[in-house]
């Protein structure tokens, strides 16, 4: 993949030799395939020090090792009696790329590698699909195909945002206090990983289960309640969300007695204009991003522009800096 021309021939000599592979040679193609990826990845993330980064190569990995079992599970359930072996063709997933990461460009250039191997990857098994003579095969190289897709979108999601820091002279550890906002939720994670050190504590009231929310936050200084009316355990109702001010008021200023910097993580606050109106929403919005003030700290907010109003979103983005 150093250039087109030879990305073309590559790919070209990997559809020919997989041509005319059966259906049970694929899946064994594809298993090695997905453990080399893992094995890949998973080097990638001991190697770097920027925490977003480190989780989503640790996230890609074991996404390339829950694909891995998922196909050998299949192999096994097709061919019981029987265990996958190498078969003669170049390897489509990622290439070595391994380097040091000591700059902003290293990690544009890694995730740029990454996301042109997992392209690289979902047009070989797209081409597959359409040579292939068998129907069985096209739909597993079909779904090979898909999975590579996903990957190469959770790739893109951090790719933008760290190029749209570099671009914006953001720096997460040493962001000015205030309120920040969001229109895409994932990069909003990855923004409070990068946030998060020694020296900061998050508070985050989510719209997903906290325990699934709070498995990216693992090790860090943080808490989560789920805003919801489920009455499940650790939430509360949207309804009653007004009435966390003053506790919300009260963490910022332990944070700042205690030497630290309190963040509030408001997941979706659509669903809270949908729930309170806009005028309580925005009025527990803003008494929140002036308590952070106070206290030095952070409030940081998705939200999706469609879900309002112009005037109102005119409104949130001249409070909240909007990065991405």
């Amino acid at each position: 993949m150093e250039n087109n021309t030879g990305a073309t021939q590559a790919l070209e000599e990997i559809v020919e030799a997989l041509r005319n592979k059966s259906p049970k040679e694929l899946l064994s193609y594809a298993i090695f395939n997905e453990e080399d990826e893992a094995e890949y990845y998973a080097e990638l993330a001991r190697r770097v020090s920027m925490v977003s980064v480190k989780v989503l190569f640790l996230k890609m990995s074991e996404e390339s090792n829950n694909h891995r079992e998922w196909l050998y599970h299949l192999f096994k359930k097709l061919y019981p009696n029987e265990e996958p072996v190498k078969v003669e063709a170049p390897p489509v997933e990622v290439a070595p790329f391994l380097q040091e990461f000591e700059t902003v460009d290293d990690y544009v250039s890694a995730l740029e590698y990454c996301m042109e191997s997992e392209l690289f990857a979902k047009k070989t098994y797209e081409i597959l699909a359409k040579v292939a003579e068998d129907e069985d095969t096209r739909a597993l190289a079909l779904h090979l195909a898909t999975m590579e897709e996903e990957h190469y979108h959770e790739i893109r999601r951090l790719y933008e945002l760290i190029t749209l820091m570099k671009e914006r002279d953001i720096n997460p550890p040493h962001l000015d206090p205030g309120g920040y906002l969001f229109t895409d939720d994932t990069k909003a994670k990855y923004f409070l990983l990068d946030m998060l050190d020694s020296n900061r504590v998050l508070k985050a009231l989510v719209r997903e289960n906290p325990e699934q929310f709070m498995k990216l936050f693992e090790g860090k200084d943080a808490s989560a309640v789920w805003v919801t009316k489920t009455g499940a355990e650790n939430s509360i109702p949207p309804s009653g969300v007004p009435t966390l001010r003053k506790d919300l008021f009260r963490f910022f200023e332990k944070a700042s007695r205690d030497g630290k910097q309190g963040i509030v993580f408001i997941q979706n606050f659509g669903y809270l204009v949908l729930e309170l109106g806009f005028k309580d929403a925005i009025d527990f919005a803003l008494y929140l991003k002036d308590s952070a003030l106070h206290y030095n700290g952070y409030v940081v907010m998705t939200a999706v522009p469609t879900a309002f109003e112009k005037k109102e979103w005119s409104l949130l983005t001249s409070e909240f800096v909007e990065i991405s």
